[in-house]
């Protein structure tokens, strides 16, 4: 029997936990099956991406940070969700190349309500105008949340909300994290990987605001752990990833 080769690709993936919850799940379910964590730089993404579609016995890719813009863009067919954020964070192979579907903002909310938190009419900011900051802003917006979104790139945090504005038609700010806001996400790596850096100003948030990272490793960065210390609530990296997995399980047929 062919083993089924599952990949997750970023650069760096010391910090990535899809592997140890598929390969448990593969492991469950006697499934035979395995996730690799993949190590690959920007600039040889592409090649390496088309390499894995003619590898027969690979079924299926997770792409994490910094490919997802790449991989919404190389993919041959893809999601509307996908289109209308610019970004992916699941491949599936189809006659032509490879199907592209995005995760990670069903995967926030999921975690969020999971956690507790209410997301309808919340005002949010998120921080990082990439994938995964995209992507959590266009899953908010669809439940009604009010979102600003900061960007150390003043152009990249543009692009994003006129993308944003061109499909919600009401108007995202520009801004950073404020006292009017009750939710704030990290979507940056800052705090990834033993960076003791905070990627905003815990200060200036309100009392009660919930602080939440999309980063997975540490569990506890060094912004939760400051946010906790100061009585805010958090939310850690994992729900996102815990509240996906069920959905990137059924888009790869891993069952």
């Amino acid at each position: 029997m062919t083993t089924k080769v599952y990949a997750i690709i970023g650069h760096p993936v010391d910090q990535v936990r899809s592997p140890s919850v598929f390969n448990k799940r593969f492991a469950t379910a006697g499934i035979d099956a395995v996730m690799i964590p993949f190590d690959v730089p920007s600039e040889s993404f592409a090649g390496v991406v088309s390499v894995l579609r003619d590898c027969a016995n690979v079924a299926g890719l997770i792409v994490t940070v910094p490919h997802k813009l790449q991989a919404a863009a190389l993919a041959w067919s893809s999601s509307q969700r996908v289109r209308m954020v610019g970004a992916a964070n699941v491949l599936r192979p189809v006659d032509r190349g490879w199907e592209a579907e995005l995760f990670d903002g069903v995967g926030f909310i999921t975690g969020l309500k999971a956690q507790g938190y209410s997301v309808a009419g919340v005002s949010a900011c998120i921080v990082g105008a990439g994938g995964a900051g995209l992507a959590i802003a266009e899953a908010l917006l669809a439940e009604s949340a009010r979102v600003a979104i900061g960007d150390i790139d003043r152009d990249r945090a543009h692009t994003a909300v006129s993308r944003l504005q061109e499909v919600y038609g009401r108007a995202i700010a520009i801004g950073e994290p404020s006292r009017e806001h009750q939710l704030i996400v990290n979507a940056t790596p800052v705090g990834m990987a033993g960076d003791p850096s905070l990627p905003f100003d815990l200060d200036v948030l309100r009392p009660g605001a919930v602080v939440a990272d999309a980063i997975m490793k540490p569990p506890i960065t060094p912004l939760l752990e400051k946010a906790a210390g100061r009585g805010h609530p958090i939310m850690e990296g994992r729900h996102m990833l815990d509240g996906q997995a069920q959905a990137i399980w059924d888009f790869l047929g891993m069952s």
